[in-house]
């Protein structure tokens, strides 16, 4: 019997390690990968030679701060989010974007540690974008190959595309006026123009989706792309059915 006693008192123990432990995850900007936070407790997220710059999600489902010397991130679920699965999307310093799934649950907080490699920097055409679920898609080409775009370098113009992002979903920019709007999405969502904005050498909408599919219903940048396009962003990624999400469209 008193050889069970140990396997009582060292479990706990073991698990609490563990849930305290930090994570280490490989970033791959063809995949969503998962992390494990705390549901009440502020969790620190952090690229490794890196700061993150943009994080993109339903904001309403987190609260997060960001470090502005460091570029770590600190976030937690609101309570009525506590126990839901919250998808949000980084974008880095060097331009490499992440999806992750973070899953909240009792535990203390958490440190989650990426590691970038030559696969999650940008892609300079559009090959990854049809299997990428991210903000920000093979800006740099959208087939028109490797170097400028539309006379820019591709740095100068992965920046000019985060930053006309900001000032769209910000609503900083002037309204234009559009004669059509052919852009159509997948089968089951509604899709209504909701406002088109002039964003310097760039154009921007702001498109109402409805889900009428009668099932819920995932939404994927692949699923709505349309040529021109150069950045994408959802405010939600989840839709009930009757549900609305705003999706923004960054092109030409």
């Amino acid at each position: 019997m008193r050889k069970l006693i140990p396997v009582v008192v060292i479990f706990p123990f073991i698990a609490t390690l563990e849930a305290g432990a930090s994570q280490s995850l490989s970033m791959n900007p063809d995949k969503r990968i998962k992390a494990h936070i705390s549901n009440d407790s502020m969790n620190r997220i952090a690229v490794a030679n890196d700061r993150i710059t943009q994080v993109f999600g339903d904001s309403e489902a987190y609260e997060a701060q960001t470090e502005e010397s460091t570029g770590q991130i600190f976030l937690k679920p609101t309570i009525e989010n506590a126990n839901k699965s919250l998808a949000i999307t980084l974008i880095t310093e060097s331009g490499a974007t992440q999806d992750m799934t973070l899953e909240p649950s009792t535990r203390d907080a958490a440190t989650i540690i990426l590691k970038s490699s030559a696969a999650s920097l940008p892609s300079p055409g559009i090959g990854n974008f049809s299997s990428q679920a991210g903000f920000i898609q093979g800006a740099y080409g959208m087939g028109q190959g490797m170097g400028s775009h539309h006379g820019h370098s591709p740095q100068s113009f992965h920046e000019q595309v985060i930053q006309a992002m900001k000032l769209l979903v910000s609503g900083q920019v002037p309204t234009i006026e559009v004669e059509n709007f052919p852009r159509t999405g997948p089968k089951g969502v509604e899709l209504g123009l909701m406002a088109a904005y002039a964003i310097g050498s760039l154009k921007g909408y702001k498109i109402e989706i409805k889900n009428t599919s009668g099932a819920p219903l995932e939404l994927l940048e692949k699923d709505f792309y349309c040529t021109g396009d150069v950045a994408i962003f959802f405010d939600k990624r989840f839709l009930n059915t009757g549900e609305s999400a705003t999706f923004y469209v960054v092109g030409y």
